[in-house]
């Protein structure tokens, strides 16, 4: 069962458009809310008169800061620098506004449409400020400080040392200086944010909450004592989710603001934002700026990396808003040895939307920087780019490996793995050699086409525990419920694949359910690519119990000794007679649980290769070839791993070649529809081959690494090298993404 490509649970379901997403939910009485957001960057807040809004028929309510709780505020989801908590976000602007697109008012409606229309009523006094559009404006001298009780606009400096890389990279014989910038992004995901919430005069004693996604548990414990609720008082749902991407789950105002108005209004309340919102509101990610040194021998080999990073958190330090930063500056070294590193990571706040995590964060960030660097010092030193990577790589027998690096207060160790191998493997699915005769030969046609390659290492299942509940039923079916979400990529597949090898059942003898706090009472969420490793490891967990169990009760049926009761298949036998898991079931319940405590992270190490060709009197890129690998620890289902490896691809593809969120400098959003904020199509996507790569980890009982952020976390650097390989003859250095035709012909012009 374990490792075949078992058919998708529920695929069906959801190709036939019978999938129930926020926007299907219905609740007998249900209104709908629609927010009022800032329309100025930085600005004081005077009056705001909704009566024009309230007179309109069919408005309900008009919810300002003056209904909203002071504590009603979106707390650090992860341990934090001493002083952070002065830049949170309360959850309705009170006094000044730091963003477009803030929450200033809340209109709960009979529908949508007079919701709308009742926000062009609400006059708001604005009393403009200076804006701090950029990192730059920021740090200025006598910058204007976004939040007056700080003394800077840089929230926390996170350093980090191994070595001396100050008398390393003094002596090196090759020192590459550069900097880097990453664009802002969003995760765009194919449905936009939404909640239902549902008052306990309507279900007669909770607080319900539909379509808060991901980590449910986690909003649970941190909305509950804002509605003065207890724990078991709030229950949240997970509903069909269109694609996580890291931003959803994360706590927002309008959690805050949907239940309270329900709770006001003691009727259910519905939230479903627009495209334009989602662009505007919900959190940003990966901008940051590189200034980094890195030092070679003569043969090639790393000494040493010196970075400062300037990341651009936005207006607030929102939930998880330094996590994308600090990962990436602790995996900048990534597969590869480096003796001595020093990075100084800047944390600055800026009148822009609050960033938070965007899938892999932090790390495409980081190997476009390395990786970019590696192919600019093999070109220095006449190195193959293949070459100069297998001088450096980590192998096998120095695992596990500490880098040095330490980031949220654990040391980045990995526990095993074998880069070489993977990336001989890269090489020969690629067929490098032949790649690289066809190059020339295309060259002599007048052909630009060059071969990127990009070697790096993710961060997966992350804890710090995971939960799962099985349930024989008396029909022979069995139920699985875990604390894990479910955000598209087959999840409920894998759980029933594993348990099954342990039931020795098919899959489709299983019912895997979405997460829900009132079948799950403990649990985290999907994040980090977790789902696999630690929701899989407590669902065999469960299954070694509920087998226990059921021995136990079938040597009681039997009158025999315990070790005489065999299984197999859900039949219980022993001295002749049997029993099936459905029939004692039938007796009584049959229920076991399980929680898998993550002892450390997992890392896996990734590699992808990309062919490409360069049109240099139009700046084209043509991608040609994809080849993408990832050490998955141990396969459970082949088919989800091409499907994990090939979607990580297409949403790399995006974030390196078309998607940035721009800001003019009044911090005004010009990017604000998808004619603007530019998605990977169809043509944009050439042929993927994928491969796994099996190498246990040490660090759970089934040996397994994460996935879901292992196909797009490269693409930037293997993109980039292979525009740069395309025009080498120009000496072309491509530091800056989104790698759209008029950057690479302005550079191309550049150099010309």
């Amino acid at each position: 069962m374990i490792g075949s490509a078992e058919p998708r649970l529920g695929g069906e379901r959801l190709a036939s458009g019978a999938g129930r997403f926020v926007a299907d939910v219905r609740v007998p009485g249900m209104l709908e809310a629609a927010v009022l957001r800032s329309r100025h960057a930085h600005a004081r807040l005077g009056r705001i008169d909704a009566s024009r809004a309230l007179a309109l028929a069919g408005v309900r309510a008009v919810l300002t800061a003056q209904d909203v709780p002071d504590k009603a505020v979106i707390p650090n989801r992860v341990p934090a620098p001493d002083g952070t908590a002065r830049y949170l976000q309360p959850a309705i602007a009170r006094e000044v506004v730091r963003y477009v697109g803030e929450p200033i008012a809340l209109v709960i409606a009979d529908d949508r449409y007079v919701a709308v229309d009742a926000l062009g009523l609400i006059d708001v006094e604005y009393a403009p400020l200076s804006v701090c559009a950029t990192v730059e404006a920021a740090l200025a001298p006598g910058a204007p400080r976004l939040f007056p009780a700080t003394d800077s606009n840089n929230v926390a400096v996170i350093r980090m040392r191994v070595g001396d890389a100050d008398r390393a990279i003094a002596e090196a014989p090759l020192v590459i200086r550069e900097r880097f910038t990453y664009p802002r992004q969003t995760a765009c995901a194919l449905e936009t944010r939404g909640l239902v919430a549902v008052p306990p005069a309507v279900t007669g004693g909770e607080l319900h909450l539909l379509g808060s996604t991901k980590c449910i548990h986690i909003n649970r414990s941190i909305l509950a004592p804002i509605f003065e609720l207890p724990v078991g008082g709030l229950r949240l749902t997970e509903v069909d989710v269109g694609g996580g991407f890291g931003a959803r789950g994360e706590l927002y105002p309008e959690d805050i603001l949907i239940p309270l108005a329900a709770l006001k209004l003691g009727r259910p309340v519905r939230f479903i934002e627009d495209r334009t919102e989602s662009l505007m509101a919900t959190n940003h990610a990966r901008e940051l700026a590189h200034a980094i040194e890195i030092g070679f021998d003569r043969d090639g080999r790393i000494v040493a990396i010196r970075s400062i990073i300037h990341a651009d958190l936005g207006a607030y330090v929102r939930t998880a808003g330094l996590v994308p930063a600090e990962f990436g500056a602790a995996l900048l070294p990534g597969p590869y040895r480096v003796p001595h590193y020093a990075c100084d990571l800047w944390n600055v706040v800026t009148n822009k939307t609050p960033v938070g995590t965007l899938r892999s964060p932090g790390r495409p960030e980081c190997n476009f920087v390395r990786e970019r660097l590696l192919d600019t010092a093999a070109a220095r030193l006449g190195i193959d780019p293949a070459e100069i990577r297998r001088r450096n790589l980590i192998r096998p027998e120095e695992m596990p490996y500490d880098i040095g690096t330490v980031s949220f207060g654990v040391n980045t160790v990995y526990d095993s793995g074998d880069f070489p191998a993977l990336l001989e493997a890269l090489l020969a699915r690629l067929d490098y050699e032949a790649a690289r005769a066809e190059q020339k030969r295309l060259a002599a046609q007048g052909v630009r086409r060059g071969i990127g390659l990009a070697v790096y290492v993710e961060k997966t299942g992350l804890g710090p525990f995971e939960t799962a509940q099985l349930e024989a039923r008396a029909d022979g079916r069995i139920t699985v419920d875990t604390g894990a979400a479910s955000m598209g990529p087959g999840l409920e597949t894998v759980l029933a694949q594993i348990v099954g090898d342990a039931l020795g059942l098919p899959a489709e003898r299983f019912d895997v359910r979405h997460a829900d706090t009132a079948a799950v009472e403990s649990g985290v969420g999907t994040y980090g690519s977790r789902g696999t490793v630690t929701a899989g490891n407590a669902a065999h967990m469960a299954a070694a119990k509920l087998l226990s169990e059921a021995r136990t009760r079938a040597a009681t049926r039997f009158g025999v000794p315990e070790d005489e009761v065999k299984y197999g298949a859900g039949v219980l036998t022993a001295r002749g007679r049997d029993v099936t898991l459905g029939a004692l079931a039938a007796e009584r319940r049959l229920a076991v649980g399980a929680s898998f405590n993550v002892p450390k992270v997992t890392y896996a190490g990734c590699a992808v290769a990309v062919v490409a060709d360069v049109d240099v009197e139009t700046g084209m890129v043509t991608l040609r070839r994809i080849v993408v690998g990832a050490d998955v620890g141990r396969a459970v289902n082949p088919a989800l791993i091409d499907g994990q490896l090939t979607g990580g691809v297409a949403f790399g593809i995006g974030n390196t070649m078309l998607e940035s969120l721009l800001y003019d400098a009044e911090g005004q959003l010009l990017t604000g529809s998808l004619m603007d904020y530019a998605l990977p199509a169809t043509d944009h996507v050439p042929p993927v081959e994928s491969f796994y790569q099996e190498v246990p980890a040490h660090t759970n009982p089934l040996g397994l690494r994460g996935l879901g952020e292992c196909g797009n976390p490269g693409l930037s650097g293997a993109i980039a090298n292979a525009v740069c390989d395309a025009l080498r003859d120009l000496d072309l250095s491509i530091t800056a993404l989104p790698l759209t035709p008029a950057r690479v012909f302005a550079a191309i012009r550049a150099r010309r």
